[in-house]
C-alpha cells in the first residue's frame, strides 16, 4: 500500500479489508449485480470543485459501475474526513427497490460508524445490499454473471 493510502489503516486493518472484499465476492457469486467500494480519506484540491454526491457520481461512471449489462451495479462511496457516504444503484436496481430500503441501510451504517465499527458497518451494508441483489437479481441459467467490474476496493 502506498504511503498516500496509509490513512485507511485508521479505519480498517488489512484483515478487515480482506473480510470486506470477501463479503462483496460472496454476494457477487449469487447475483448478476456488481458491488464496487470507493473509499477516500478526503477530496483532492481539484475534487473540491465537486459536491460530495457529484464526486460519488464521478466514481460511479469512471469505475464502470454504470456499464453493467443489466444495469445492476451498486457503488458504495465513503468519504471519511467529511463523514459522508453515498450508495448509488444503477437504474436496473433503483427502479425496483423502494427508497425506504436504502434509508434503512443508511441508518444501520451510521449507527455502526458512530460506534467506530467501520468494518462491521461496511460488511453489514454489503450483506444487506447482497440480500436485495440476490432476491431481485439472482444468478440464473444462461445469465452472464462474469465479473464485469474489477472488484477490488478502490482506495483513493
Amino acid at each position: 500500500m502506498s504511503k498516500s493510502k496509509e490513512w485507511i489503516n485508521k479505519y480498517f486493518s488489512e484483515d478487515e479489508l480482506k473480510d470486506i472484499q470477501a463479503a462483496a465476492d460472496e454476494v457477487e457469486r449469487s447475483t448478476v449485480g456488481e458491488i464496487v467500494l470507493s473509499f477516500r480519506n478526503k477530496k483532492s484540491l481539484l475534487e473540491k470543485l465537486y459536491t460530495n454526491h457529484e464526486l460519488a457520481m464521478k466514481d460511479f461512471n469512471s469505475l464502470g459501475v454504470v456499464a453493467t449489462k443489466e444495469r445492476t451495479g451498486v457503488l458504495v462511496f465513503l468519504l471519511f474526513e467529511e463523514r459522508y457516504f453515498d450508495i448509488i444503484a444503477d437504474e436496473g436496481i433503483y427502479r425496483k427497490i423502494n427508497d425506504s430500503v436504502w434509508n434503512e441501510i443508511e441508518v444501520k451504517l451510521k449507527e455502526e460508524f458512530r460506534e467506530g465499527h467501520y468494518a462491521a458497518g461496511v460488511i453489514a451494508l454489503i450483506k444487506r445490499i447482497g440480500d436485495i441483489l440476490c432476491a431481485e437479481f439472482p444468478t440464473r441459467a444462461g445469465a452472464d454473471n462474469d465479473d464485469e467490474i474489477d472488484r477490488e476496493i478502490v482506495i483513493q
